[in-house]
């Protein structure tokens, strides 16, 4: 399972399973980056782990220069269609986010919806943090995006069922080793699929630490997408601006 990635951002179904991270989502973290960063008008965003670029699209729309990447082919191919009906044009890449090709440097880097923590070793899953203090510019910014880990130990869900049009989907839940780990069975007319997803979960000292390592300091924090104070315990997301 240490490569679940591959398999379930390329699938199908990744999008469905998740409809719930909707275009309020997106809008909310948007104002809440754009409200508590300063930027120039023109400058540059680098998108890591885009997606089907809902928040990539979104900045270039307001005339950012916006570069995303992922891994997935799947979810870059909805992020192009998506870019075909926008005069706005962020540029898409497939890459591995621990071996990223790109040489440039940015005002800001996003690492958004839990992007973090996939992997099974702290070098890997700190790897991007150290690509991104050498390709940010003085006085750039990096928003973090993660789950808060206290808030999941506290509020694990083992067990949840939904449907989506015509597919039944079934989440399994547990907590091994600090990780949080799901299966995700999908049933439809004919088959049924298994994935699975496997995040470690850092607690709020380590992430510092590991910022603090490649030259970070946090400017601000909050605790879900429309700005609340960040509580260790209580809020659903840890959401942490830093600067370079």
């Amino acid at each position: 399972m240490s490569e679940w990635f591959k398999d379930w951002f390329a699938s199908e179904y990744y999008l469905k399973v998740y409809s719930h991270r909707n275009e309020s989502d997106a809008q909310n973290l948007l104002k809440l980056i754009l409200d508590n960063i300063d930027i120039p008008v023109n400058a540059s965003i680098l998108d890591a782990a885009c997606g089907n670029g809902r928040h990539s699209l979104k900045f270039a729309q307001l005339g950012y220069n916006v570069v995303g990447f992922d891994l997935s082919k799947t979810l870059l191919k909805v992020a192009q269609e998506n870019k075909s009906t926008s005069e706005f044009n962020p540029i898409y890449l497939c890459s591995d986010i621990r071996s990223i090709p790109i040489k440039k440097s940015f005002n800001l880097i996003l690492n958004l919806f839990t992007s973090f923590g996939y992997f099974e070793t702290d070098d890997e899953n700190f790897s991007f943090i150290k690509y991104a203090s050498n390709h940010l510019v003085k006085n750039g910014y990096f928003i973090f995006d993660y789950l808060n880990p206290n808030y999941i130990k506290n509020n694990l869900v083992n067990i949840s069922n939904k449907k989506n049009s015509n597919i039944k989907i079934t989440e399994k839940r547990k907590i091994i080793s600090n990780r949080v780990e799901k299966e995700i069975i999908i049933s439809d007319d004919e088959n049924l699929h298994r994935y699975f997803e496997s995040v470690r979960l850092y607690s709020l000292d380590e992430i510092l630490s590991m910022f603090s390592k490649y030259g970070f300091k946090v400017a601000k924090s909050f605790g879900n997408y429309v700005g609340d104070i960040y509580n260790e315990n209580t809020s659903e997301r840890m959401i942490i601006v830093f600067k370079r």
